[in-house]
Formats: C-alpha cells, structure tokens, sequence
C-alpha cells in the first residue's frame, strides 16, 4: 500500500443507554431524528437524540446545539422504517456532521430493532455498538461550568446588539483572554501568551485536577443528578478587573436616561453561564479551545434572547427590555443537560408553548414539567434534594418511588424547634417542595406559622391555632395543597397499620402516575413515603420513608446511617392504630 495513502477509519460507536431506552419508546411513524455525540479517543458517544419536526424551519438542530454543552455536536440521523435510503432531507443533515468524517445512520424498524451505520465513502457500513450504562457515562465524563460576567452596552437597536455580540465573541475567540479554574491555582492561557497553562503539570488532565480539588469522594460512584462532577472555571478579560465586581453583576438593566441619536443605549450586565462536557481524560491544555467555544455559543444565545425581545413591540427603543437569565437542566429521562436562557421575571406560564415544542423535539413526555424554573439544577443544593436515591428497591418485585426530587424537611431545621408536634408539618414541607422542584409552582415553601395561618383563613382552625404548637393531619395537608397551590388530593383511611399492605397496589400506581411524595398519620406520628415495592406474590411490602423525626445534618451518610431515610417492612407501621394517606394529585403540564 502506497504509505502517502490516508485510511481513514471509522470510530468506535457507544451510546448511551438514555438514547437507547428514548428510542424504544419513540413512535415509528416518525420521519427522521438527529443524533448527538461526544467524540474521545476514538469513541463516538451518542448521547442525545432530537426529531425533525418542523417543514419549515429546517435547520432547528443547529439551533438545539447552542442549548447542550460543549463538545457535543450532531453526528448523524435516526431513520425509522425497514429500509436505508437516503432522501434528500437526510444528506442535507449529514452533510453538517463535523464531529466525525463517517456521520452516523440509526435505522429503527416497527419491532424497535436499532441497527446502526456508518457512512464511509457513501456507502453504509453496518457496525456494532455497546450500550455505555448511566454510572459509566457519568464516571467517565464531568462537566466544566463556566460562570463570568460581562459588561454591555449599545444602542438598543438590532443591528446594535448584533455588533457588540459578534465583537465580543471575536475578541474570545482572538487568544487574549484567559480561563481561571476556581478554588484553584490553575490558569490557561491563549495564543497570546507564552504560556498554555500554569498552576499545574502540562500532562494533567481535567480528571486529576478534579480529583486534587475533591480527594476525599470516590472514584466510582452510582450516578444521582446532586453528585455530578463539575469543574467550575471563569472567563479573565484583559485589562477589565472591575468587569466581575459585585456591583456590575448586582445592577439591573439600566436605560440611559438621555436620548442619543439615532436611538437609546443598553447598558447592563451580561451573564456568561454555560457548560460543556469533556471526558476525564482530557488534557488541561486542551480545554482552552473548548472555554472559547462555551462562551461563544453562551453569547449567541444571549444575544437571542436580546433580538427576540427588541423585535417585539413596545421594546424597539429598548424600553422595557429584561435582563437574560441562564437556566439549566437535566431531566432523568435525558442524560444530557439542556440551557435555557429567558428574560427575567417573564412568568412560566407565558414560555408554555416554547417548551412544548422543546418536549416533543427532544421526544420527551410532555405529561409533566421539565422545563421551567423550578426544574432547574442546583449546583449548590440548599438542603437534601435526593435523600429518596437511598438503596435501591430488592430485585424481582415490583418497585416505584417519587419522580424527580424533593426537599428533606424534619425537625429542628433552620434552628426551627419543632421536635414533639412538627412532624406533619414537615411532611408537608416536603410535598410541597417537590411540587417546586418539578415546576408546577413558584410558590415559596410555607413556614410552620404560615400553615397555620391558611388553616385558620379558610376556617378549618380559630385563631389561636397560629403560633401554637397543636397537630396537623393529612385532611389538614390536603387543605393546605389545595389553597396554596390548587393541588387536588385523593385521601385513603385505613383502619388499621396491618391492613395497610392491602393498599400497596394503589400506592405503586400513584407514584408510577403522578410521582408526588405521600403523606401518612397516624397516632401522633406522621412520615413521608417516598417509594414503595411489593414482591411478585403480592405478599410482603416495603415502603421507603422520609423521616420528620431525623434531627440530624442534613448530608446523605448522616441521614441514612441515622434512618432518616430508608426502606421499612410492614411492622414498621402500629398494627393497632388508624392511619390516614394524603396522596396529591398532579395535573398534565409542561
């Protein structure tokens, strides 16, 4: 063989098993889909997939891009049918796959079959995959969060902002500034310096500065959305130290109060606050080219956000305009995570149509919240949001438990002395917390007092019971779902503890349907179950507890080892004593 001759060879194909188990519930009749992946070390990783669904609009796939992280970029289409043709709409798509020079085809048939080629020399060549589990995919990767703040300011006309935007992402791009990794001494540098990198070996490699920052976590962990790596890092622009003080990024939108010509001015704070994922074993040197590329795709959605409103009436001055915030979110059912950027303080309610769209392009159920405020992630969760991701149900029986997350609220939280009577209100806390954390409210969590004050409003309790330290129920939780949040409650009695197995099947068939959290009383107790299983003869039941009770810190391996939440056996509930199940009902929503 001639030794000037180039052979190109086609990577090795994994997918993640979140693309794997969207694609068997996908309907076939669809046309065609795209595929995103991740290239390293020779490895293409699928780990997100998108439907063509618009006629019109025929490139929304590169506008998806700006909203995943860095580093994943399209790398081939999903065809559903029995047969590989390549019409023109599909050449049209792989004709834009740059991550790899053999773009992707996955052909899924009626029975669900996914066969999978590559396109090498316009000729499909089948291949195989394996399929990289959720724990592996999220052991292997980490992702860097970068979070800066820029100043803007210019006329508050499209063509302005367009300027300025593309300015600012030239200069990113020109080499000239530079990326800090927080909590670090570690700099990287651009072409414009000497220096690539400093504060650390030039062989390291964005795993083991994670590793030197977090010694004590371990290496293999199963994967829960509060535990993902990430590498926090910030942008430097030369010769602007007062850009990141605290006074710019407190300052709202600011119109200048005097009339230029030919139009107003904006000047306001602009927040860079983007992700991009990159395997473990990456090399520290190489993640300056990738900072670049996350804050300019961050800029272009700024910017938008920016345009969209400025074309609206009433702000072509710029009058009115919001300041853009950044959102992001990584729903179970996904295994990447989407941003989104929105204006401040536009109400949910208004963006509806914008994230039903979304849904059914990511081909996500649209029977539920994923997308607005209350879905985002925390990077620095306030309390437990997942103390529910305790051991998992035993094999062979039939399990469910609480969708999504939720706050772990119990007694003597926030210096709150409520041990002897609190514990209903607690669980109630907790409910109603999952109800934010999954989108369907922005209403703030009720204080004690503030429960009792909607119990005496609505004329269930007098006066008095404000600033007491009297019991409530699950009929006064329900109450209380119902007034604040116009949640609608389905209550079970139950006689007595022992019968309580016989309403198993109910309880699996509430979380399987509406995933909300269950409040039970009884006695002068009352818990929070959040997960139930049942073995395969319908015999012995299990029910995974949120204890109010627990008056510990509020890290997972404290609430464990200390029982605050775990899986109890029947006799855990008084066999003797009457028990009352407030099961809140959620409603379609996106």
């Amino acid at each position: 063989m001639d030794g000037n001759i180039l052979v190109k060879m086609s990577p090795r194909l994994k997918i993640s098993s979140y693309v794997i188990e969207r694609l068997s519930k996908l309907d076939t009749n669809e046309s065609i889909g795209c595929l995103y992946g991740v290239m390293y070390d020779g490895n293409l990783l699928v780990v997100g997939l998108s439907l063509e669904l618009f006629e019109r609009e025929k490139n929304t796939y590169k506008q998806l891009l700006l909203h995943l992280p860095t580093e994943i970029e399209l790398c081939g289409v999903i065809k559903f049918g029995e047969t590989l043709t390549t019409e023109t709409r599909l050449k049209e798509i792989l004709q834009d796959v740059d991550i790899t020079d053999n773009p992707l085809v996955i052909i899924i048939n009626q029975n669900k079959d996914i066969k999978a080629h590559f396109l090498v020399h316009d000729k499909f060549e089948e291949t195989k995959y394996e399929v990289l589990d959720a724990d592996e995919l999220w052991n292997q990767f980490l992702h860097v969060h970068l979070n800066t703040v820029v100043p803007l300011s210019c006329e508050a006309t499209i063509a302005g902002v367009k300027n300025i935007m593309q300015n600012k992402r030239i200069k990113i791009a020109s080499g000239q500034v530079s990326f800090h990794i927080n909590g670090t001494s570690v700099y990287l540098f651009g072409v414009a310096s000497d220096v690539g990198l400093t504060g650390i070996s030039t062989d390291a490699t964005v795993g083991e500065l994670l590793d030197s920052m977090n010694p004590e976590q371990p290496k293999k962990k199963k994967h829960n959305t509060n535990s993902i790596d990430i590498l926090p890092a910030n942008l430097i622009l030369k010769a602007t130290k007062d850009i990141l003080s605290d006074k710019l990024v407190k300052t709202a939108v600011k119109m200048m109060t005097t009339q230029r010509k030919p139009s107003f001015c904006i000047s306001m704070p602009l927040r860079i606050d983007t992700l991009a994922i990159i395997h473990r074993n990456t090399k520290l040197l190489e993640l300056y080219t990738v900072l670049v590329e996350a804050a300019c795709r961050s800029l272009k959605l700024l910017e938008s956000v920016l345009l969209e409103q400025l074309g609206q009436e009433g702000i072509g001055d710029g009058a009115g305009l919001r300041l853009p915030e950044t959102f992001h979110f990584i729903p179970d059912e996904l295994g990447h995570f989407v941003t989104r950027i929105v204006p401040k303080d536009i109400p949910d309610e208004s963006m509806e149509k914008e994230r039903r769209l979304l849904h059914s392009q990511l081909g996500l159920p649209v029977d539920r919240p994923m997308f607005r405020r209350g879905n985002a992630h925390e990077w620095r969760p306030a309390r437990l949001l997942r103390a529910h991701a305790a051991p998992a149900a035993r094999p062979g029986t039939r399990a469910a438990r609480v969708r999504g997350r939720c706050g772990y609220y119990h007694y003597l939280q926030d210096g709150f002395h409520d041990d002897g009577w609190g514990c209903a209100y607690r669980s109630l806390q907790t409910i109603f917390s999952w109800f934010r954390y999954q989108g369907y409210t922005t209403v703030e969590v009720p204080s004690h007092r503030e429960i009792q004050q909607c119990l005496v409003d609505i004329g269930d309790k007098p006066s008095s019971f404000v600033g007491s330290k009297q019991w409530i129920g699950s009929t006064e939780v329900s109450f209380c779902l119902e007034t604040l949040l116009g949640v609608q409650s389905r209550i079970i009695f139950v006689n007595t503890g022992a019968e309580l197995q016989s309403y198993t099947p109910e309880l699996l068939h509430h979380f399987q349907k509406h995933g909300s959290p269950i409040m039970i009383g009884g006695g002068v107790l009352a818990h929070t179950i959040v997960g139930v299983e049942l073995d395969a003869e319908g015999r012995e039941a299990r029910y995974l507890v949120l204890d109010p009770h627990y008056a510990g810190a509020d890290e997972p391996a404290a609430v464990l080892a200390r029982g605050g939440c775990g899986w109890k056996g029947a006799d855990f509930w008084n066999k003797t004593a009457h028990y009352n199940l407030c099961l809140p009902q959620t409603r379609p929503a996106v």
